[in-house]
Parts: C-alpha cells; structure tokens; sequence
C-alpha cells in the first residue's frame, strides 16, 4: 500500500512511510558518488595540510595552497560524523534525518552567501561549498584566526610578533565589522543573527571578516519581521546551534527580526573582547536568557574598557532596538576618532583619493608609523602600499621609504616573502631608486647574500647606467657599503667593469669622486691582485683631470694599490703616475707632501724588495760590492782583491775606495818604509808629471794648489834650496829636481795681467814626441822662475776668478802660447777621473808632475816584491 509522501519545507525531500527505505539507500549511494568527485575536485587542486591551524566551531579550518599558482588559501571543513556518532542517531527517526539535513542545508546556506556578497568586510570565497560523504567543505583566503583565539590571548595577556592583540587593533576590527554591517543592512537587506566571535575571522593581512551566515535572514521594506529561535537540541552539537549569549533581546523574547539584532550582537563581542565573556549567560535556554537579561545590560564603568568605549556599549546594550545605534553611527562615534584609525581609513580609500592627497598621506605617514603596533604595520598597512608601489610613478619613492621603514621590524624570512618581490617592480623607476640607495642598511640588513646578487644587484647596476649623474653619483657613494653582501665573483666580473665603466666615461667631477671612492670600497671588499694590476692601474693612469680633488681621491686609491701590487707594478706604473700627479700647479702644499709621503713609501718598498731579490739570485754579488767599487776597471779590482781590504776607522773598506786611494806607483814598499800589509798606503800629494799628448785635463783648486807650490819650489831652487812638494817628498830621503826638457809646454812672458778670459788659455803646440815614464822630466830653475816672474800672476789672477772654467785640451791640432793674445775658448767639460793606473798626471794645465827618479825607486820595489813573493 502506497502512502502519500510529504516533503520537509527546508530541504524539499519527501518525507514519511511512502519513502521506501530501498529508495533511500539507493539515493544516499548516488548523493555520495556525486560528493566524492566534488570533495576530490578541492584535493585535486590544493594541497592542504594534515592538521587543522584553529577550529572555529562548526568548522575545522586547514591551511592550503592552490597547486597551479601557489596562492595561500584556507578550507573550511565540518565532519559529519560529528553528528552521525551522537548516541540518539540508534532511534533512526525521520524527525533526525529532517533535523540533521536541515543542520546541512545551514552549513551549505554560509557558502552560498560568501559566494553572492563580494564586500572587504565580507571572507572572501575561493572554491563553492563540496560535499561529500562524510565532509562538507569550501575554499577562502587564507585566514590565520577567528575572533575566539584573540579573545583568549587578550585574556591570557600573550604578547608577541604573532599574538598581540593591540587596543589599535581592536579598533581597526571592529570599524571593518561596523562597514560590513552597514553592508549587509543598507546595501543587501540582510540581518546575521548569528555574530559570535567564531563567526569573526582574522586574515593575513589582520582585517576581521564577517562570516558565519547560515542563521542570515534577508530583511525586507525596513519591517521587523517574526522569527522563532529554535531551542536547544541536545541531539546536536551546541556548534550548530544559535548562540543566544550573543543574540538581541527582541529576537529571543519577541521574536522580531530588525538589523538592530546585530548591533546587540557587536556590543555582547565588544564586551567579550575585554571582559573574555558575553554579558549574557543563558546557556541556550530562551527562559534562562528571559529572566536574566535585564540584570546582564545593567553596565558599571570598567577599567577595562578603553576611553569611550562606555559610552559606546551603553548605546548598544539596551533592551529596545530603537534606543541602538546604527552601524554608521557606531563607525562616527568618538570611539574611532583618533589619528590612527583615520590614517587607516584613509589608506582604505586611498583609490579612490586624488593624486596630491595620495601624496600627503605618503609622505605624512612615515611620521604616523612608529604609532602602530607592529603587527598592524606589517599585516594591514604594508599589503596596501606594496600594491600601490608601482601604480604612479609620483608616489614610488614616498611609498616605498614607509615600506622600508616596516622592513625594519620583520625578520629576513618575512622581508623575503613579502618585500623583496615589490623591491624587484622599480628597475625603471628612478624615484623609486633613489630612495631604494637611500635606505640601503635597511635592505642589506633584511636580505641574505644570494638574495642581494640576484635581485639587488641589477636594481644597482640600472642605477649606474642611469642618465642622471645625480643617481649615479649616489649609487657609487653606496658601493663601498654593499660589498659586505656581495661574493668575490660579482665584485670583480660585474660590479668593477660598471664602476670602470661610469669613471671613464663621465663628464662629471662629482661622479668622479665618488667613481674612486666606490673603487676604494672595492679594494677593501677583496678586489684582487691581478685585476688591480692589470686593469684598475691602467684605469687610473688614463685619468687626464688634475683637478685637486679627483687626484686627492685617486692618491686615496693608490694608498690602497701600494701594498698589493708588485713592485715591478709601483717602479714602471704607479710611482711615475704618482709624480705626475704631484707636480699638478693646483695642489697645495700639505696636499703635494701627502703625495711624497706616498711616494717615498712606494719606492722604499721597491728598493727594498728589488735588493733582496737580487741578492737571492746572486748571493755572492752582495759580497763583493762591499769591498769592490764598479769603476769598470778589471786590473784594478783585481789588485784591490789581491791586496784585501785595509782598516779605517775600524771599519773594512776596499784598497780603491776614495778613502784608501794607492798610487799606482807605491803598490810596492819603499825601502825606509816598515811595510806591513795591514797598513794604509801612502796618499801622496799631486805632483808633476808628464802627461801624455791627447789627453784632456780639466782644472781644480789642486791644480792651483800645485802652481803655488811650484812657484814657491822655483823661487827656492833660486836660492839654492831644494824643498819637497808634498808629505810623501819630506819623508823621502830621495832629491827631486825639476826641469822642462824639449817637447813639453813652455810657458811665455807675454801674458796681460789679469786681461785673459777663463776659457781661452792657450798651449803652445808640442811635437809629437814619446816621453818613456821613467825618464825623468823636471824644469828648470830659471824656467820656473822666468814663468812665475811674468806669466803666473795673470794666471792666478783667472784661475781665482773662476778656477772651473780653465780647460786646457792638448788634442787640439793648433799650438798657441799662453802668453798670447789669441787663445782657444772651451766649454767647461764635465769632470774626469784619471784612472789609477795613470794616477801620476795631475788635473790641471798639464803641468809634467814631478817624479823620483827611477834608480832611486828600484831597490824598494825590489824589496818590496821580495816580501809580497814570501807572502804568497
């Protein structure tokens, strides 16, 4: 017998005996089916975790991320079996199955909601409401909390980055509840009955977002309307039920729907919030709540509650909902009048703004930031500038500097995620570059070494190609701060060719300047040896500006160069540039002995290293320059070493150095001499001898030394005297006279008295004669006396005038007398060492000098020699 078959008003399904059971089983199956494949379309799609971040009752909610886009998102699930295990499910009555789908049909009803209202008060919907089997679930942004958890961590009294829970806060939620309030009332016509503080979710961005609307009833033309509150069913859980703790009077006790329902419900959220309950506790009992309801809104001022905050509850605790206030009148209560929360509706409708009242509040709020907590900062106040960041190019650099001055409270991870990819949008952006230069410490301090080479770097290297030298000479002041973060590898095959780059090509003394002092940093960051020699050297010597302070800045440079270079480097590159920098007429003079101080450091450093590099390779060469003099003589080193070295002064010293000069006619003992080979040689004192034609002399002091001694020799030969013409003669018992035999210079009588110029001394011409050495040449008593009688006085007089100027040459082809009128004139010439060997010409006019004679100097040598054989 088939029986008529009633349908439930909430879910339209027949109800009653006619509904076979065969039927039922065989649509459950198909439902199921059909649940499955939506519940695996969000699985399929997201990647959702294990355990549930919070549970906002009814709802266990997961953090997920969208597989196809990494997008964070959160999904809301209820488990049936939360239901299906209570103990009253054995009776198996329809009157459950009704209850228990219209419990469904509510959890469904807050999806379909999310999804028809689009408002930011509103939690925004991702994915439809999908059932299946044993679940019902939906997709939204990313949410961290409801307003349950804040409640217990304002009472618990935990602080923190994550956890704080600030009065500024608490302010911004409950205007954003107020705006979607004032939503749902004037602009959709709904009521939401069901505010509780779960039905209050936190974003990721810390903005409170209504949901929670499977109780919502629409409100139509401005009328309450009747509504019964169901009571409370044990068989259920007291999640899916009506909270009435936060319900309004007039729903419970008078069954009327009125929007003033909900501001009732945001003053019993409001107390909660800091007093951590409802002013109301009926327990889910509608008498319960009857009877104690008129105790509960009877307030007493409470420390607790923040400035205004009382007189804001007082207005929406009463018992008629026409003594509340509206949603837009709570939003204009003094409560929100405060700089804080207006620069935060301001920042709300910033779109919506003018361009010169976008660029007020940018550059205002930098001084506002401070005032904010800091996770108000980094979750509500920096997402809207990060999106705002390259919109207009007016407001990038203003923009930016507030979101650096956040950065600085974040830790590298979070700087990370949710800076660094905004910082990567201002590569063609300039404003937005030089504050990015400006406020370098900051990012350096936020951002690991990879992360600064491979999203920094290019925004540097864009500032350095930039056609404004303002921007280039600010990015090259903030090299020498960014090598710290940079590897070796960016330094020397990116970072130095764009810094070479901008010091060649520029124009600019400033970019100049501040071109080597980026070059300095670059050194100090570990710029190597090879590329400081082979290409930063090179850069620098092709400088051609001496302006003061380019070559200053460049000195800087090379103070750091000096030490590293070799100094192959320092002799033929660095020093002569150093030089040539010096000797700029536009230095001053602290300025040029900054210089030589440089330099004379980089050539003690060369002589120093150069001499033991060469002694290093020839060990011995060290050695014989210390008893050796070079005098590209081979004969006389060779005697110097045969002879060894002589003590003077305690100290060794060779037989050739100028201290230990030996004739080299004494290289043999005389025999009134006590020869010992440690004493010091004889230095006799010039004397007369023949010189050989061709040879040229140049005059001295000696020279006219020895002219006196000869005229006062002569004038004592006159009177029968012989006297000796040196130290050595007087201690030789040996008489030397002195004559002129033919072939020499003869002097005339006709000299003017101080009339002859210096220079034009003439020689009378001599045949070319051979003179053996050990003839004897001496002039005569009457020769000598005759030239110091007429000619000798003239001579002195020029030789005292200027005795360097005097040069007689005996290569010359003519002969002139020195006592005529017309003589040669001659350059001075440099100065010429007689060697030793030929030590006995004297310098001078070539005057013969006098020598013993030689049988008289035979038989010392020979003893002499006999003693040096015994020795050897």
């Amino acid at each position: 017998m088939q029986h008529a078959a009633s349908c439930s008003p909430s879910t339209g399904l027949p109800i009653g005996p006619a509904w076979s059971l065969d039927l039922l089983i065989e649509t459950s199956i198909m439902f199921s089916s059909a649940m499955k494949s939506f519940s695996s379309n969000i699985s399929s799609h997201y990647s959702i975790s294990q355990q549930s971040a919070f549970q906002a009752c009814p709802w266990s909610v997961y953090d997920a991320k969208k597989r196809s886009t990494g997008t964070p998102v959160s999904v809301f699930t209820f488990d049936k079996r939360v239901i299906h295990s209570q103990p009253s499910r054995a009776a198996g009555t329809t009157k459950l199955r009704e209850d228990t789908e219209e419990v469904y049909a509510r959890l469904r009803k807050e999806s379909r909601y999310l999804a028809k209202l689009r408002h930011p008060s509103i939690l925004e919907l991702m994915e439809p409401v999908e059932e299946g089997r044993n679940s019902i679930s939906f997709v939204t942004e990313r949410v961290t909390a409801c307003l349950t958890s804040v409640i217990e961590r304002k009472a618990s009294g935990r602080t923190g980055t994550d956890s704080e829970v600030d009065e500024v806060e608490i302010q911004k939620g409950l205007l954003q509840l107020a705006k979607g309030l004032e939503f749902l009332h004037y602009s959709v016509g709904i009521v939401h009955i069901g505010l509780v503080p779960s039905a209050v979710f936190v974003n990721a961005k810390s903005d409170w977002k209504l949901s929670g609307l499977g109780f919502a009833q629409e409100f139509r033309n401005g009328n309450s309307q009747e509504y019964f509150v169901q009571p409370y069913d044990p068989r259920f859980p007291f999640s899916v039920q009506l909270n009435l703790d936060y319900s309004a009077p007039e729903l419970v006790i008078d069954h009327l729907i009125d929007p003033a329902n909900d501001m009732f419900s945001l003053g019993c959220l409001i107390y909660a919030i800091y007093c951590s309950r409802s002013p109301v506790n009926a327990n889910g009992n509608p008498v319960t709540y009857k009877n104690s309801i008129s105790q509960s809104l009877r307030l007493s001022r409470d420390s607790r509650f923040p400035n205004d905050m009382f007189e804001v509850l007082s207005q929406l605790l009463t018992r008629r909902p026409t003594e509340r206030m509206s949603a837009r009148d709570f939003q204009d209560s003094p409560y929100f009048d405060n700089i804080l929360i207006n620069t935060i509706r301001f920042l709300d409708a910033l779109p919506a703004k003018t361009t010169s009242e976008r660029q007020a509040f940018m550059r205002g709020l930098s001084r506002v930031l401070p005032q904010f907590p800091n996770s108000v900062q980094q979750k509500k106040i920096l997402p809207a500038l990060v999106d705002e960041l390259d919109k207009d190019e007016s407001l990038t650099g203003p923009i930016l500097s507030n979101i650096l001055e956040i950065g600085k409270t974040m830790s590298q991870l979070s700087f990370g995620n949710r800076i660094l990819p905004g910082l990567k949008r201002l590569k063609d952006r300039p404003s937005g570059l030089a504050v990015l230069l400006d406020k370098i410490d900051i990012i350096k301090s936020r951002v690991n070494g990879q992360e600064f080479t491979e999203d920094i770097l290019p925004l540097i290297y864009s500032a350095l190609n930039s056609q404004s030298p303002a921007i280039q000479e600010k990015t090259l002041n903030t090299i020498p701060q960014i090598t710290a973060n940079i590897d070796f590898q960016a330094i020397k095959n990116e970072l130095f060719p764009q810094v070479s780059a901008v010091f060649a090509q520029t124009n600019s003394l400033a970019v100049k300047v501040a071109a080597l002092h980026a070059l300095q940093g670059l050194i100090d960051g570990g710029l190597d040896k090879y590329t400081i020699s082979e290409k930063l050297v090179p850069l620098l010597r092709g400088m051609k500006t001496r302006e003061p302070t380019v070559i200053m800045c460049a000195l800087d440079v090379y103070k750091r160069v000096t030490p590293i270079v070799d100094t192959s480097v320092l002799a033929t590159d660095v020093v002569p540039h150093l030089w040539a920098m010096a000797v700029s007429p536009l230095l001053k003079l602290d300025q040029f002995r900054e210089f030589m101080v440089v330099v004379h450091k980089a050539s003690d450093r060369v002589e120093t290293e150069h001499a033991r590099k060469l002694a290093e390779l020839n060990p011995e060469h060290g050695k014989q320059n210390d008893f050796i003099q070079s005098t590209g003589d081979a004969t006389a080193d060779f005697e110097a070493l045969v002879l060894g070295r002589t003590s003077v002064n305690g100290k060794k010293t060779s037989a050739f150095s100028p201290s230990s000069k030996v004739n080299s006619s004494r290289l043999a003992p005389q025999d009134n001499e006590d020869f010992e080979w440690a004493d010091e040689p004889a230095q006799p004192k010039p004397s007369f001898v023949q010189r050989k034609q061709g040879m040229k002399v140049q005059s001295s002091r000696s020279t006219l030394n020895t002219l006196r001694t000869l005229k006062d020799a002569g004038q004592q030969q006159g009177s029968g005297k012989t006297q000796p013409t040196s130290a050595s003669t007087q201690s030789s018992p040996v008489t030397r006279t002195q004559s002129i035999s033919n072939g020499s210079a003869t002097w005339g009588n006709g000299v003017s008295s101080r009339s002859m110029s210096i220079g034009s001394v003439g020689v009378s011409s001599m045949p070319q004669s051979t003179v053996t050495p050990s003839t004897p040449v001496v002039p005569s008593t009457s020769a000598i006396q005759n030239f110091a009688s007429n000619g000798f006085a003239s001579v002195l007089a020029a030789q005292e005038a200027n005795p360097w100027n005097s040069v007689i040459s005996a290569s010359t082809g003519s002969s002139n007398s020195i006592g005529s009128s017309v003589g040669r004139s001659f350059p001075p010439p440099p100065a010429v060492q007689v060697p030793s060997s030929e030590g006995n010409t004297s310098s001078g006019f070539g005057l013969p000098r006098p020598t013993s004679e030689p049988a008289q100097q035979a038989q010392p040598q020979k003893n002499g020699m006999a003693k040096y054989a015994s020795l050897l």
